[in-house]
């Protein structure tokens, strides 16, 4: 996933799913080498001149995971199933040019209402 917007964070606000065969690559080298099993993000820079720098390895699904599922691989699914003994298949295809958007939404409330349902966990 290639992040379109970020937040002045530098948290994905909005992303699409790339082709990227260099970086499909890094990746299976990244899970062979460690043996790694579960979910990760692998964030990456390239530069203009098409050179790869790793900035972290987060070792947990990312806040976007969503768009996986979108792009035609249920991942979080795969986990669960995987973590009740089944057998989950190598996920090899996925589609490029899925977008995700995050969007915000206002609330306005009455303080009272929320004070109680944040102690209460009820109204």
């Amino acid at each position: 996933m290639r992040k379109l917007y970020i937040t002045d964070k530098g948290k994905a606000w909005s992303g699409v799913t790339i082709e990227d065969e260099e970086l499909m690559r890094m990746t299976r080298e990244m899970v062979a080498r460690t043996q790694w099993s579960g979910p990760f993000e692998l964030e990456v820079m390239k530069t203009t001149e098409g050179q790869y720098y790793l900035i972290e390895i987060n070792p947990r699904f990312p806040a976007w995971c969503y768009l996986t599922v979108g792009a035609g691989q249920n991942q979080a699914e795969a986990l669960v199933n995987a973590s009740m003994g089944e057998k989950v298949s190598e996920m090899t295809h996925y589609e490029t040019g899925k977008m995700f958007i995050r969007y915000s939404y206002d609330m306005i409330v009455n303080m009272n209402e929320f004070e109680k349902i944040s102690t209460l966990g009820e109204l």
